[in-house]
């Protein structure tokens, strides 16, 4: 998927994961998904059960995407604050404008499938510059 062909090269991606980056928040994360008290859409997309990712995510961020992948607690504040209750998601940011373009249900509807999500990302994308 070429992101950049469909927004512009203004306009910023952002996958935000509910879940901190730290080794810490990471561990965190995993023990409660294990015991079912804690789940994030879009690790589940990016990652599963595999630690270093999917294959296919990982093929996607090596390749010309431009979006970027980040974890709640290495956004800055005011997108910490103005996000908090929408994590996980992935948001367009441009002109100084944060708009939401997939929701937390939007992303547990791929259903942990990188191919949907790619195809619903383009969908949502084109939606945006039309």
């Amino acid at each position: 998927m070429s992101t950049k062909e469909n927004i512009g090269g203004q306009t910023r991606l952002l996958a935000i994961f509910d879940a901190d980056g730290t080794w810490i928040g990471e561990l965190q994360y995993l023990l409660n998904k294990c015991a079912g008290r804690e789940s994030c859409a879009l690790c589940d997309i990016s990652h599963g059960w595999n630690p270093i990712g999917k294959p296919a995510w990982r093929r996607q961020r090596r390749g010309t995407s431009q979006i970027t992948w980040v974890h709640r607690d290495e956004l800055p504040e005011h997108l910490q604050a103005m996000l908090a209750d929408q994590l996980p998601c992935v948001v367009a940011q441009a002109a100084g404008d944060t708009r939401v373009v997939m929701s937390r249900e939007a992303l547990a509807a791929c259903r942990g499938d990188f191919a949907t999500f790619e195809r619903l990302l383009e969908e949502k994308l084109r939606a945006l510059t039309h």
